[in-house]
């Protein structure tokens, strides 16, 4: 008992006296260390400076940094030196296995951004206790910004992971229907995966591209495939942009004015 009790004495400092010891599990969610609702507050920043009307702009597109974290900090870094952006999408799979410390390294490096991001889910981050984490920490996997007459519909469209049948395609349908309704001069759609990958079926793939076409969706944006893509695809009358991920070393500049849309690929 004596032995015991001892044991017991020497480790009560080290419980009370020393910050960071206690290592909370790589599965939690909600551990306090993590800014809540950061998509949620850059909606509502950027809706409060978007114009009522029509002005052009540039966004820029990034994704997939998973654990690329030298090359995500490098992109992170370049943004910074742009002026002319107004803000920021990640396109998804900013972790590789969905865990509550890779959300805390993602947030440690996007953090020292000065611009506004936008960030959606991807299925990497779905993974383990992922989806909680990315609830907490950014606010919804399905959400809308109106910005200068634009609609950007930002869309969870993960299926295995989430262990569903079909991504909410109706929630995407009463989100890009607006062009009669508004008159967004652009209505652009923003999902981690495209809809020729894999885990869509055949049916999804047909759905997702109708939809597309029946809203007069301007462009769909992806990530999910660690490569450039810009163009049309398997028949749908819509045009699709993926990007690449962090390794490519390059930020994606879409340029949106009145009568065009310009896509440029700028290398770090």
């Amino acid at each position: 008992m004596k032995r015991i009790f001892l044991y017991t004495l020497a480790i009560v400092p080290l419980l009370f006296g020393c910050d960071g010891l206690i290592e909370y599990s790589p599965y939690q969610s909600g551990a306090g260390n993590l800014p809540d609702n950061i998509n949620i507050k850059a909606v509502e920043r950027l809706s409060a400076e978007s114009s009522d009307s029509f002005q052009p702009f540039t966004i820029a597109l990034i994704g997939d940094s998973h654990t690329y974290y030298d090359d995500f900090a490098d992109q992170i870094d370049y943004l910074n030196g742009i002026d002319s952006i107004d803000f920021v999408v990640h396109n998804g799979d900013i972790t590789l296995s969905g865990i509550y410390r890779e959300f805390l390294w993602f947030h440690d490096i996007s953090s020292l951004l000065k611009h506004p991001m936008i960030t959606i889910i991807g299925n990497h981050d779905f993974l383990s206790n992922g989806g909680n984490v990315y609830t907490e920490m950014f606010g919804p996997t399905n959400f809308v910004l109106d910005y200068n007459n634009c609609r950007f519909v930002f869309f969870d469209d993960i299926i295995w992971e989430k262990n569903v049948q079909d991504p909410d395609f109706e929630w995407l349908y009463n989100a890009c229907n607006v062009k009669q309704e508004k008159g967004p001069d652009y209505v652009f759609v923003f999902a981690h995966i495209q809809p020729w990958d894999s885990s869509f079926s055949i049916g999804n793939q047909y759905v997702f591209c109708k939809l597309l076409e029946d809203n007069e969706v301007d462009l769909s944006i992806h990530g999910h495939t660690h490569s450039f893509f810009h163009g049309y695809r398997d028949g749908c009358e819509v045009p699709f942009l993926v990007t690449g991920d962090s390794t490519d070393r390059e930020i994606v500049l879409l340029e949106i004015r009145k009568d065009t849309l310009k896509v440029t690929r700028q290398p770090i």
